[in-house]
C-alpha cells in the first residue's frame, strides 16, 4: 500500500477519536419518557471466574457446545489463510473477504428465519434444518476438497506462485467456493445456537 493509504487511516482514526471526545457522559443521558440510563457496574476478574464457576454448575448442558465452538472456529486459519492467503493477489483477497462475510449475512437471515417460521412444528424445522445442514456441509466441504487438491501447504508459502486475479479465467469457481464457505458457517452456526 502507499504511504497515502496509511495517512487516510490516520486521519480516519483521528477524526473518530475527535468525535468520541464530543459524547455525552452516560450519567447526563435522559430517555424521552424521562426516565435515565442505568449504568452497569464493570465486573471484575473474580467475579467473572465466579460467574463461569456458577454456570457450569446449574447449566451443564453449556459444555455440550464446546465440541460445537471447536468445529464453528477451527477453520478459520484454513479460510482466511491457507484458501484465501496463499490462492489469491491482494485485491482479489479483500474482493473473497468483502463476499464471505456477505454471505454470512445471507446465510444467518436465511437459516433464522427458516428456522423461526411457524408454518411447521418446531420438530419438522430442526430435521429439515439438520438434513438441509448436512446436504451442505458434503457439498461445500467435498467442492473444497476438490479446490484443496490443486494445491499444497508448501505452495502457500512459494513467494513465486502467481496468485489468481479476479480478471483470471478459473477465478469463478474458487470465488463460489469460497463465498459458500461464509454461508455455511452462518448456517451451522444459526442452527446450533437456535
Amino acid at each position: 500500500m502507499s504511504d497515502g493509504t496509511y495517512v487516510g487511516f490516520l486521519v480516519l482514526t483521528g477524526i473518530g477519536a475527535l468525535l468520541a471526545v464530543t459524547l455525552v457522559s452516560s450519567k447526563s443521558v435522559v430517555r424521552s419518557d424521562g426516565s435515565r440510563v442505568i449504568l452497569m457496574k464493570n465486573p471484575s476478574w473474580k467475579s467473572e471466574i465466579c460467574g463461569l464457576i456458577a454456570v457450569f454448575r446449574t447449566d451443564t448442558y453449556i459444555v455440550s457446545f464446546f465440541p460445537m465452538f471447536f468445529a464453528s472456529n477451527f477453520f478459520y486459519t484454513y479460510h482466511f489463510n491457507c484458501v484465501n492467503g496463499s490462492n489469491f493477489n491482494a485485491r482479489t483477497k479483500a474482493l473473497n473477504d468483502i463476499l464471505y462475510w456477505i454471505m454470512q449475512i445471507i446465510g444467518s437471515f436465511i437459516f433464522g428465519y427458516a428456522l423461526d417460521h411457524k408454518a411447521a412444528k418446531r420438530s419438522t424445522r430442526a430435521q429439515v434444518a439438520w438434513f438441509a445442514l448436512f446436504a451442505i456441509t458434503m457439498v461445500i466441504w467435498g467442492g473444497g476438497y476438490q479446490f484443496q487438491k490443486g494445491f499444497t501447504r508448501a505452495d502457500a508459502s512459494d513467494k513465486t506462485r502467481v496468485r489468481l486475479d479476479w480478471t483470471h479465467k478459473g477465478y469463478v469457481g474458487p470465488l463460489f467456493l469460497y463465498m459458500f464457505y461464509g454461508f455455511y458457517d452462518a448456517a451451522f452456526q444459526t442452527c446450533v445456537y437456535w
